[in-house]
């Protein structure tokens, strides 16, 4: 009877104690990201009562009376003790990362969730990182930030985006930008202009095949996913209001410009003895003057005449930087309000930006406007995105741009209307002040500059709805719609009055082109996650969608003649034409995108408590650009990750707090590889036959085109030493493409030069560092330094029947050799006694007659094999300063500006020359790299030079200034900052700068050094 009694005594006071338990809710997520953590190790303070977090950072958790602490735990993260508040009311946790670098969420587009439980190498930008410098196109600042990143910038006009590559380049024809993911969105690369980062919260670079194969066929480039800020209900449920304005000018960098004054030149052409030159011409040591293009002994007026004259040149010094180039003003203002409650957030914002370019005529001007809701109710999570803005983008004139025919025909973009060519070609002793004229390089330049107007208008929006709909506690709906719609709308006018616009061919009276191109991408995302943790730390997720991928565009245009000059740069000044006065309009169309991609996707993740993760992909596409007998393909990926540290043979060690080791082996493809959407049949065009009109084959077609394939294997290990103050990452990498977009060689009997083919293969191999540690790490001073490094080897492994394929005039494609390998007729040097310059023949012989068929492949290439970046932080007290150096090692290019800057050639003296031109070879025994004069000219691989370069990329300086407690009430946070952009340049190139998107160095217009400062509010 009394085992009885006390039995309901013990099980009455148990009752009694789960009454008084209580049950808390909340969310855990990461505190710079705001995004949930999936998997966190929640625990009772003291008990052994303990959960974890599901897939939307969400818990529940039962805690006994008397017991007021949770502990919130997390690889990666610092350890959180929370006290939670009385009440039933939902608690949110932000979790600090212990290693910014290595531990953060993951956002891969179609999934989320911790970087420990991540199998693919990824790496994440801060956001913040691309603000920090007035541009226009964010993608220019990713520069030396992440390994195996490598940007390309092709010019410095403002809102110019970059040729970005991710591992190397894969494809010869096919296309080799990344995927860019824009909250679910896939965007155009060429759109960034339009794009305000100040918007971006997270930037994550996905490489291999783990992270990327998801993507499928658009994956084989690598994808960078971009997340854009969203609202938080913060903890006083008041809004936050934000501020930022930014003020700067930007000038002419640290460039190898050395072109003559006035009295090197006059000298220079005394030593070329030409009489159609000023300076031997009016020479007092030339006995002769021409006359009807013969030679006459010369009077005394003749020599009375010449030395005036020669003084009058010798008055006129023109430095032509100061005329055609200039300080570009440039500001920007952003304001943003966030907030919300527990079931809705809001982010809202809007921004202005207005740079002008160093060179005139060329700027931006930028307005965009954000609106980002989350509404989360019961069972039902809406996000919508919305961005809408529009750039005005002013260039200049022919930059870069070469003739038909190409650069070595063309001239490498000799075009007198180009002021960055103008700064090689015009004579120190034109006058700014002349008329334009023929052989007027720099009056022509800036005759361009005020009666022609060349700009881009664009529209940008991009929309993302997303809808998620938890079932029960393991299955969830999933819903993504989206549209990126981009248009320009380009105008390009050229006074009736002006030098050019009187040598229009259509009635010499200038012209106008109006042009306007869209183009509307679509994505639906569709399908159902599953989620669920049991046992002893198992956990599975699941995703099975749908996807509908639909791109369409147009485009057309007119050019009017005849304008009227009071009314400058309106299509309303065009005079209707007519076959009597020679203004008839060109109308023109133009091929636009027009493809559907269907998919459907298969992801699947499981992971044994921190120890263990694997996961796997696969992803069938059909896309309309590849012909019907191979349009479905599918692609796959599996990796697996093991944080080492878990084991229990190393619990006893302290110096590692990191350890863990990936892999990850899959396919990924590309189907972009012709000119058009419809590449792969035979297409036909308008023509003449015999006087009538008729259609004619323009492609040959090829309905047996496939797809190009990336395999790609990865190996990685993750490491942080003495509580993760140095941390770093080490990848090693085999990614090799198969089925290379080529263009064979047709016999011309076929009517086409070549058939657009699938051949050959492309290997990029090699690997990649980052490391980062905490030099001081106290509470008043942390000093952080590191360095990422990459380091790629490309080689072309097999072109199919093709022995070698020509790209260019520059270079050549071969089996064993890296893609875009240059090819040329070496160069030995000059002869001392006759001034010849000297060539090796194909078989390594010295010869004095240039022989175009002498070229050989060279060990150079344009695209660079090494790439890094070192950054270094410091903050001291209110004091934050930051710097970013990029460099790049082992890159060429072919610098057509310092080819003609350095010929005594009859068809290039008349150009202005650098000053080292004085050492050209003269008489027998001279000593000099320069043959004589009297020698043509001749592209060799003397001119192939070095476009390695070390750069100061960024330094940026700010004070946090302290809110004194009158101000507290409405301001909580004020931040005055400076920013240096383009600092300084170690570098051999000579010229404005190395820096490009391709092999040929041109006439691109040069990246300028920025300085700015601005200040940054938080109300």
């Amino acid at each position: 009877m009394k085992s009885i009694f006390l039995f309901c005594v013990s099980l009455l006071l148990s009752l009694v104690g789960i009454a008084q338990e209580r049950i808390i809710k909340g969310i855990v997520t990461d505190s710079l990201t705001q995004q949930p953590l999936i998997g966190v190790s929640i625990q009772v303070a003291g008990t052994a009562k303990g959960t974890a977090t599901d897939v939307n950072g969400a818990f529940t958790i039962n805690v006994p009376p008397g017991k007021a602490l949770l502990k919130f735990s997390y690889i990666g993260y610092e350890i959180a003790l929370i006290a939670p508040p009385a009440g039933t009311q939902p608690i949110q946790v932000a979790l600090t990362s212990a290693a910014k670098s290595l531990s953060s969420v993951v956002i891969t587009g179609y999934t989320q969730q911790s970087k420990s439980r991540t199998t693919g190498a990824v790496s994440s930008i801060p956001a913040a990182v691309t603000t920090q410098a007035p541009v226009g196109s964010f993608d220019v600042m990713l520069q030396g930030r992440a390994p195996g990143l490598y940007v390309g910038t092709p010019t410095g006009q403002p809102g110019e985006a970059g040729r970005v590559s991710i591992r190397g380049l894969g494809s010869i024809n096919g296309d080799v930008n990344p995927l860019y993911i824009v909250d679910g969105v896939p965007v155009a690369n060429n759109s960034f202009a339009a794009l305000n980062p100040e918007d971006f919260e997270t930037i994550h670079i996905l490489k291999d095949a783990a992270s990327t194969a998801p993507y499928g066929s658009r994956a084989a480039n690598g994808v960078i996913v971009i997340t854009t800020k969203k609202g938080k209900a913060w903890a006083d449920g008041k809004v936050r209001v934000n501020y930022r304005n930014q003020f700067g000018v930007s000038g002419l960098n640290s460039s190898k410009w050395d072109m003559m004054n006035t009295q090197e030149r006059l000298q220079f052409e005394e030593i070329l003895q030409d009489p159609n030159l000023p300076g031997w011409a009016y020479s007092r040591n030339n006995p002769n003057k021409l006359v009807n293009g013969e030679p006459v002994p010369k009077t005394a007026a003749d020599y009375a005449f010449g030395n005036a004259y020669l003084d009058s040149l010798r008055t006129i010094n023109t430095d032509w930087r100061k005329h055609l180039l200039r300080n570009g003003r440039m500001q920007s203002h952003a304001l943003n309000v966030s907030g919300g409650n527990e079931h809705t957030t809001f982010y809202l914002s809007g921004a202005y930006f207005n740079q002008e370019g160093i060179a005139l005529n060329s700027g931006m001007e930028r307005y965009s406007l954000r609106a980002n809701l989350q509404n989360t109710n019961g069972r039902f999570k809406t996000t919508l995105n919305v961005g809408l803005s529009t750039a005005a983008v002013k260039y200049i004139p022919d930059e870069g741009v070469a003739a038909a025919g190409g650069a070595a025909v063309g001239g490498g973009g000799i075009t007198e209307r180009n002021p960055i060519a103008a700064l090689y070609y015009a004579l120190p002793y034109e006058s700014p002040y002349g008329k334009p004229g023929t052989g007027k390089f720099g009056a022509n330049a800036l005759d361009a500059y005020a009666n022609s107007l060349l700009k881009d208008n664009q529209l940008k929006g991009v929309l993302s709805l997303q809808e998620t709909v938890q079932l029960n506690h393991g299955f969830q709906l999933t819903g993504t719609v989206g549209m990126d719609f981009q248009q320009t709308i380009r105008t390009n006018s050229l006074q009736p009055d002006s030098w050019y616009g009187q040598m229009v061919s259509n009635g010499n009276q200038g012209s106008y082109e109006k042009k306007m191109t869209s183009r509307l991408g679509l994505v639906a995302t569709g399908g159902i996650r599953y989620y669920k943790q049991w046992g002893a730390g198992h956990e599975v997720e699941a995703n099975l969608l749908a996807e509908a991928n639909r791109i369409k565009g147009n485009g057309f245009g007119f050019t009017g003649f005849g304008l009227t000059p009071e009314l400058p740069h309106t299509p309303a000044g065009i005079t209707p034409g007519t076959p009597e006065n020679n203004f008839i309009p060109v109308i023109a169309g133009q091929t636009t995108p027009d493809r559907l991609l269907l998919s459907q996707i298969a992801l699947f993740r499981y992971s044994y408590k921190e120890k263990y993760t694997f996961s796997a992909s696969l992803r069938r596409d059909g896309s309309s650009q590849v012909p019907a007998t191979n349009r479905y393909r599918y692609f796959y990926a599996f990796g697996g990750s093991w944080n080492i540290l878990a084991e229990d043979f190393m619990q006893h060690q302290h110096t590692l707090t990191t350890l863990r080791l990936r892999g990850s082996y899959g396919l990924t493809g590309n189907a972009g590889g012709f000119a058009t959407d419809y590449g792969f049949r035979t297409l036909y065009g308008p023509s003449l036959y015999n006087g009538s009109k008729a259609l004619v084959p323009t492609t040959p077609g090829n309905p047996d085109y496939n797809w190009e394939i990336n395999r790609i294997s990865d190996i990685g290990l993750e490491f942080g030493l003495f509580h993760n103050r140095l941390r770093g990452e080490i990848d090693v990498y085999n990614r090799v493409t198969n089925g290379l977009f080529i263009n064979s060689n047709l016999s011309l009997t076929t009517g086409f030069a070549t058939l657009a083919t699938n051949a050959g293969k492309v290997r990029n191999r090699g690997i990649e560092l980052m490391l980062e540690g905490d030099i001081i790490r106290q509470k008043a001073l942390t000093l952080t330094m590191g360095v990422n490094l990459a380091y790629n080897k490309n080689r072309i492994l097999s072109l199919g029947d093709e022995a070698q394929i020509f790209a260019d005039e520059a270079t050549i494609n071969k089996a064993g050799l890296p893609l875009g390998s240059f090819y040329a007729v070496r160069w030995k040097g000059v002869d001392p006694q006759t001034g010849a310059p000297i060539y090796l023949d194909k078989s390594g012989n010295e010869t004095n007659t240039y022989n175009a068929d002498d070229a050989v492949p060279m060990k150079a290439t344009y695209d660079p094999p090494l790439i890094g970046g070192v950054t270094v932080s410091l903050t001291y007290k209110r004091f934050e300063v930051s710097m970013l150096t990029s460099f790049i090692q082992g890159m060429y290019r072919l610098n057509y500006p310092d080819l003609y800057a350095h010929s005594g050639d009859v068809k290039y003296r008349q150009y202005s020359q650098s000053r080292d031109m004085l050492q050209i070879w003269q008489r027998p025994g001279d000593i000099s790299p320069y043959p004589g004069a009297q020698y043509p000219t001749y592209f060799t691989s003397k001119d192939i030079r070095s476009a390695d370069y070390i750069k100061l990329r960024n330094v940026s300086v700010a004070y946090n200034i302290p809110v004194s407690k009158r101000m507290a009430g409405f301001v909580r946070h004020i931040k005055v900052f400076a920013n240096g952009q383009n600092l300084l340049s170690i570098m051999k190139w000579r010229g404005f700068d190395p820096e490009d998107a391709n092999d040929i160095a041109q006439y691109e217009y040069p990246m300028p050094r920025t300085i700015s400062g601005g200040i940054n509010v938080t109300f």
